[in-house]
């Protein structure tokens, strides 16, 4: 009988494991945020621990205006930028909770476009989901599920597959989403350290946007948590921007930034104020009013770097290790802003990030792809239908 009863339980056992592994497999297989956010974020993971310099904060501005390889090539520091597109400013303190829990930054970056969003855009799912399905499970995302997510809600949150079950019937997303997995995985960190672009100076995506950008009360609650999280974290060096755009922010709310920030004892410096000084052509170096191309990131990033290692005192040494990996980082990235910076002037117009494929093949099927959709959503419309192109990516603005 016990003989019995153990064979049961070994089988049972058996089942639960093997149920339980299929779950997470389909969980990681049919997951489906975006690529742009999970690699950004999912690239965090794989820097070695405490060799970062500086750790940067923010929403697409900083994979589009800033190049953390770029700045360690001009100024010696290391950084990473722990962002994705539309990020809000709901998450920015579980954000810096996650970078300090790896690294030990000399400084923080912290750029402002977070607190613009207005609170029901905040709790919008597919915001929240781009930070919550893709940071590692532990303490600080069961406490952000906890604190910002409806009871009712929360069980789609640690069982995810019930959210993404669906998707196994979208196999060309699924698929390409493998494809950029496996190329994004294939070297030992980021190459680029979160980056993405458009190849154009008149993009075809464009944000719309009602007006000057606004801080909402939200976003002054969000702002205040940010800085409440700094103190908590006992983090000194704390840096918030704003970078250039072609829709300013107005002095009202830049100078309020300013007041919150400075009163708690941390720096604001507004960079939009010195688009002149960066050399910014606003004709030429921006993809959209809201994101720069390569030329203008090259400029921004340069401008920034010189800025923080002229008013922070940066230890800057590193292992050998580290820096022979920053070294073949920084000529890599530099390499892909020449094939990028090229096919800007063609004004190509497609999308690319730290995943893409950059071969002339893998272009000229993008192009050629996006013919096939031209027709196809022509054809659509003409039938009155809907056309969807799940496979585009482009960051939301904030309301304003």
């Amino acid at each position: 009988m016990k003989g019995k009863i153990k064979k049961r339980v070994l089988k049972l056992t058996a089942l639960f494991v093997a149920v339980l592994v299929l779950y997470m497999a389909n969980s990681q297989l049919l997951i489906r945020t975006g690529m742009s956010a999970e690699s950004h974020i999912r690239n965090f993971y794989r820097e070695p621990k405490n060799t970062i310099d500086v750790a940067f904060i923010g929403s697409s501005e900083m994979y589009a205006d800033y190049s953390a390889p770029l700045a360690y090539d001009r100024c010696g520091y290391t950084s990473y930028n722990l962002c994705f597109d539309g990020a809000v400013g709901l998450y920015y303190g579980s954000m810096l909770k996650e970078f300090m829990s790896r690294q030990d930054p000399q400084l923080v970056v912290i750029e402002v476009n977070g607190y613009f969003y207005t609170e029901e855009r905040s709790h919008q799912e597919g915001s929240v989901r781009k930070w919550l399905d893709n940071m590692h499970k532990n303490s600080n995302w069961a406490g952000e599920i906890s604190k910002n997510i409806p009871r009712e809600e929360q069980i789609n949150y640690y069982f995810n597959l019930f959210k993404y079950h669906s998707n196994w019937a979208r196999p060309e997303g699924q698929t390409q989403r493998l494809k950029d997995l496996i190329r994004n995985d294939s070297t030992k960190v980021s190459m680029m350290k979160s980056f993405g672009t458009r190849t154009a100076t008149k993009s075809v995506a464009k944000v719309k946007r009602k007006g000057s950008p606004k801080m909402y009360d939200f976003g002054e609650q969000c702002l205040d948590e940010t800085i409440s999280v700094c103190k908590e974290l006992g983090i000194e060096n704390v840096l918030f921007i704003r970078v250039p755009h072609k829709d300013k922010l107005d002095d009202k709310t830049s100078d309020r930034i300013e007041k919150i920030v400075t009163d708690a004892g941390y720096d604001y410096v507004n960079f939009e104020r010195m688009s002149d000084q960066i050399g910014i052509d606003e004709d030429k170096d921006y993809y959209n009013g809201e994101h720069m191309n390569v030329f203008g990131n090259e400029k921004n990033t340069a401008f920034i770097a010189d800025y923080i290692s002229e008013h922070y005192d940066l230890d800057t040494s590193h292992s050998e290790e580290v820096d022979a990996q920053w070294r073949e980082c920084a000529d890599y990235t530099k390499g892909i802003f020449e094939v990028l910076g090229s096919r800007t002037l063609e004004n190509e117009d497609l999308a690319y990030g730290e995943y893409s494929d950059f071969s002339d093949e893998a272009r000229d099927e993008l192009l050629a792809r996006r013919e096939r959709k031209k027709k196809e959503k022509a054809e659509k419309e003409k039938k009155g239908e809907k056309f969807e192109d799940e496979l585009e990516e482009e960051p939301p603005p904030p309301e304003g």
